[in-house]
């Protein structure tokens, strides 16, 4: 039992105790009681607690205090900690503030739950006298290990987020088997040359890539777990699909189960498992022999699914992934370093909250950026501008869609002076926006200002171009976006 007599001499704290860790991510936390189903009022309630805690040097405080502070009853504290303890959010233990009769109190510690804690939780939080369902990690297949990350801060996702992404398809009618893209980086002769293909005809869709975000979260804590208990980590691992879908697409997890999220989940991993992503004049390395090498990327590959019965007599469904040896090796590392889970993701489930795929790839071009420190080419035409966000979407697809990104985060301010040459192209005016009409149905901004993703976006015609171009620069304001991301809180 843990003393803690210095609380009680300093602040006459006494137990019960509520502490919030340093290391303790807000953000995720509140977006896992999100996914967990944890009521709004539970989710105000800790918020308060953890804001208080802020005042706190040690981040610990007794009942009484936050009481007082958050205004509300001690016996209402205690009871939204016993829900949030029920699903792992919350842990307790034995302590004692009394140094004369060492009476024992409780310490509640506000906590991120790991993967398999995760992937356990119930729909129903009452009822937890049941053994867990779990998930073993299957033995490891040697493969050659070749560094291909060059960037250590954000190491799991950049080549996916700078390169895989651009290959993927962005119009969910279109049936190709095969996408061809080339990528031009400054400081290299050629152009990464990356080719997408599929089995069967089923190349990975742009959304399904929130799947993906969700495996590699769950991996990320899974792995945490398996290194404190100090288990072998192999490649192969069981997910159970609610848990996945419910990080994935930010639902709770009660309502992951419906059929319609499990069809679709198992659909995107398929496509995931069945693109292979071919990679060349991409080896940049300096070395004695080898002049570049042909790479050959799987994200993961889905190796099974498994149908089996909950607890409770319930079917459920869960997916044996494999994931690359190197994407296994890199989280190891990085959690054995103690890096925050926002130090190690560079994507997750917010990016893909809209249905406009040319938004995803913009948002993830952006986020890329600011996190990199890579500058954004300052004025892009339109055919530029696409080549560098989304190479393998058509010019016509990119500037219907990126138009809507910026009619939907249209600045009220602006007032566009019109240029004589585009003043006839002008057919409509949407908030301050000046659209054209190329085709049929197919709106497109002539002028326009947004600030998107930190960046204040100008579109407009310029003279010296004879043609309309998109100006970028980082919005000041927004430099919480790329504080958050680098981790500075």
């Amino acid at each position: 039992m843990r003393e803690l007599f210095d609380l009680s001499e300093k602040y006459g704290f006494t137990a019960p105790l509520v502490s919030a860790p340093d290391n303790l991510d807000l953000k995720v936390y509140l977006r896992l009681c999100g996914a967990l189903s944890i009521s709004p009022t539970t989710v105000a309630v800790v918020s308060d607690i953890f804001i208080a805690l802020q005042d706190i040097d040690e981040r610990i405080a007794s009942f009484d205090f936050l009481a007082e502070r958050i205004d509300r009853k001690v016996s209402n504290i205690r009871h939204h900690l016993v829900l949030l303890e029920k699903t792992n959010l919350v842990t307790s233990e034995f302590i004692t503030t009394d140094p004369i009769r060492r009476r024992r109190g409780k310490l509640y510690s506000l906590a991120i739950p790991k993967g398999q804690d995760i992937a356990t939780t119930k729909s129903d939080p009452a009822d937890d006298n049941v053994s867990n369902y779990q998930m073993v990690a299957s033995s490891t297949v040697e493969t050659i290990n070749i560094d291909r990350y060059d960037d250590k801060t954000r190491f799991l996702e950049l080549q996916i987020v700078r390169y895989l992404v651009k290959a993927m398809r962005t119009n969910r009618k279109d049936k190709a088997g095969t996408i061809r893209v080339k990528l031009k980086e400054e400081g290299r002769a050629k152009p990464i040359s990356i080719t997408a293909r599929a089995e069967e005809g089923r190349l990975i869709y742009l959304p399904d890539m929130s799947y993906y975000a969700g495996a590699i979260t769950w991996l990320i804590n899974h792995i945490s777990e398996r290194i404190e208990e100090a288990d072998t980590i192999g490649e192969t691992f069981t997910l159970p699909l609610e848990p996945l879908i419910s990080m994935a697409k930010d639902v709770p997890l009660s309502d992951s189960s419906a059929g319609g999220y499990t069809a679709n989940a198992i659909q995107s991993m398929q496509r995931i498992s069945a693109t292979t992503f071919d990679m060349r004049d991409f080896y940049g390395q300096s070395h004695d022999s080898i002049k570049d090498i042909d790479m050959y990327y799987k994200l993961f590959r889905l190796e099974a699914l498994v149908t089996y019965e909950d607890e409770r007599q319930v079917e459920k469904k869960a997916a044996v992934i494999q994931f690359p040896r190197s994407t296994v090796k890199n989280i190891i590392a990085a959690v054995r370093s103690k890096r925050t889970l926002d130090d190690m993701l560079l994507i997750d489930s917010d990016v893909f909250a809209t249905k406009n795929e040319i938004e995803i790839l913009f948002g993830l071009w952006a986020r890329e950026h600011l996190i990199s420190g890579r500058q954004a080419q300052q004025i892009y035409t339109w055919n530029a501008l696409r080549e560098s966000v989304a190479p393998s979407s058509s010019l016509s697809e990119f500037k219907r869609k990126f138009s809507n990104v910026v009619l939907a985060n249209a600045d009220p301010e602006y007032k566009a002076k019109i240029h004589d040459a585009v003043r006839d192209k002008i057919v409509q005016v949407v908030e301050t926006c000046h659209l054209s009409e190329p085709r049929k149905g197919e709106l497109v901004v002539e002028y326009g200002r947004a600030t998107v993703q930190g960046y204040l976006i100008n579109i407009g015609y310029s003279p010296d171009q004879g043609a309309s171009v998109i100006a970028f620069r980082r919005d000041m304001s927004a430099l919480h976006i790329l504080n958050h991301l680098n981790g500075n809180r």
